[in-house]
């Protein structure tokens, strides 16, 4: 009887399953179970799907005619009613863990008052039927944003990060593109150049998005929700790119920066997800450097690094030197402040500031 002794189920399963595998081995009908508990075989059903609790009097009946021990079939039932609650404590968890008013707020699923309205809408916003099947989509080592389990933080905002990259999933799913294509994406990055002079996000995003969507790319902006640390994130899905930011700083300098060093993970390192924390990672060190230099090399060809650096700290040259690189004086002027070359309170009036519509 050491198999009954040592049973520790790992999940919620009732002690039902127990009854008819025992039954099943005995072949037992299930008017003769329903009989042996002393209740009508219409609500045998309750007792196998754990509905009805086996109490002592149905324990000392399933040990006498299917086997086991009164002792047994109790510590079944015990541990099955522990793991439900296990389960509906770890699932009120998850929940709570979502920043489920910014995202009702930002539109992204329908604002709820209740736990089970709040559970129903995250699991369609997701597309999972469990916070298993949740934590194996976003959190186990197949899942990208599992590499970033060293962060700090990972275990506080690995729901928040989680939910906006779904967000940005889903809204990528709206952008038809052509087939990524790394080589015509990154041919394509000298030319958006002149967007960044353009005013208002209303006008440049269309273009910025139109054209990247011809080499495969769907630029998506999607506003961080509380919690979330994130500023860009980069990943390859079924022969589409997606290069999504949050826009955390609402800056040309910032935007446009953050916009070319995703571009520069994409092409640089394509085979997994990239996500920019609010916080320094060591192990993606390299990887941030090369996609550092790969965005100031775009936005300031080396041919004119040394004209940068001897560039008079004053309006009239800061403008002529941007208009001739087709870039905003704002990008100018945060590539100097970037550089150590200017101070970084000095001429940040030059910088155009948006707003979230």
């Amino acid at each position: 009887m050491s198999v009954y002794a040592e049973f520790f189920p790992a999940w919620a399963s009732p002690p039902g399953e127990t009854i008819r595998e025992l039954a099943q081995k005995k072949g037992l009908e299930q008017a003769t179970v329903a009989s042996a508990l002393g209740i009508a075989e219409r609500e045998l059903h309750r007792v196998l799907d754990g509905d009805l609790p086996i109490d002592e009097a149905r324990a000392e009946k399933l040990a006498a005619q299917i086997g086991g021990t009164p002792r047994f079939w109790l510590a079944r039932e015990a541990q099955y009613r522990q793991a439900l609650k296990s389960i509906h404590d770890d699932t009120r968890a998850w929940v709570s863990s979502l920043p489920f008013v910014d995202m009702a707020k930002f539109g992204w699923l329908e604002a709820a008052s209740t736990f089970t309205d709040k559970l129903r809408h995250a699991f369609a916003f997701f597309g999972v039927s469990s916070v298993d099947e949740w934590r194996e989509a976003w959190l186990s080592e197949r899942a990208g944003l599992a590499a970033y389990r060293t962060s700090p933080v990972f275990t506080l905002q690995a729901a928040a990060a989680a939910a906006w990259l779904r967000q940005g999933e889903l809204a990528a799913g709206h952008i038809r593109t052509a087939q990524w294509s790394r080589t015509d994406f990154e041919r394509l990055l000298p030319e958006l150049k002149p967007l960044t002079r353009i005013q208002s996000p209303s006008e440049f995003l269309p273009q910025l998005q139109h054209k990247c969507a011809a080499c495969g790319v769907a630029v998506v902006i999607v506003r961080a929700p509380r919690g979330c640390p994130a500023s860009g994130a980069t990943q390859v899905r079924n022969g589409q790119a997606i290069l999504q930011l949050s826009a955390r700083y609402l800056r040309d300098d910032s935007f446009w920066f953050t916009f070319f060093h995703e571009a520069g993970h994409l092409v640089l390192h394509e085979d997994r997800l990239f996500l920019e924390w609010s916080e320094k990672r060591h192990m993606d060190a390299t990887e941030e450097l090369e996609a550092n230099d790969f965005a100031e090399k775009v936005l300031i060809p080396p041919s004119q690094e040394a004209a940068l650096r001897v560039l008079p700290h004053e309006f009239k040259s800061i403008m002529r030197f941007a208009r001739n690189l087709s870039v905003s004086p704002g990008i100018v002027v945060g590539q100097l402040q970037h550089r150590g070359l200017l101070p970084r309170e000095k001429l940040n009036f030059l910088k155009k500031r948006y707003t979230w519509s």
